[in-house]
């Protein structure tokens, strides 16, 4: 009810009430966003992005009914796109270290290609909340609780969606022929 008292106070243009607001939850969405991103500055700059984009919101006049789990959620969004970008980023032209060994170049092609098809298979889920939770499980190596800590959510509910999210992901793998369906 504070908040929602918090947010009628900035919509009347009192800027110490948005303060009020978004000061007791920078930290916690500093390390949502660093968590993801392993990156002090991108971490710092997605937090600023996502208390501007909160504090439009509220001007605008967008009900928000829980804004802490609101706003943890908008870090983690805007974290997984920064994520995103700064790893299209990263892609350039395939770098392979010198290896005398021809196994372990073909190892390293088919090791890079395969990471890279199941990155665009994770960016391509329709589901959001199933990228932060992959990404978050697989290349963040989140624990399950942890997982549910940063996204406000319920361990059980981080264990379905992780599922679902493995399940969805395997679907969108089998559909883009990366990967074959014994028939047995």
């Amino acid at each position: 009810m504070e908040q929602k008292i918090l947010m009628t106070r900035i919509r009347n243009g009192e800027d110490e009430a948005f303060a009020q607001l978004v000061n007791p939850l920078i930290e916690k969405g500093y390390r949502t966003s660093f968590s993801i991103l392993k990156s002090k500055e991108l971490a710092e700059e997605v937090v600023q992005t996502a208390v501007i984009e909160a504090y439009r919101n509220i001007m605008s006049g967008k009900e928000i009914i829980y804004f802490n789990t609101w706003f943890y959620k908008l870090v983690s969004y805007r974290s997984i796109d920064a994520w995103r970008k700064n790893d299209r980023l990263k892609e350039s032209p395939l770098e392979i270290d010198v290896v005398t060994d021809k196994r372990g170049v073909v190892e390293s092609v088919l090791k890079e290609e395969t990471d890279n098809e199941i990155k665009k298979g994770i960016l391509s889920l329709d589901n959001s909340d199933y990228q932060i939770i992959l990404i978050l499980y697989y290349y963040q190596e989140q624990a399950i609780q942890e997982i549910s800590d940063l996204l406000g959510l319920k361990s059980s509910t981080v264990k379905s969606h992780l599922r679902r999210a493995r399940n969805a992901l395997k679907k969108r793998l089998i559909e883009n022929q990366f990967i074959e369906v014994n028939s047995q």
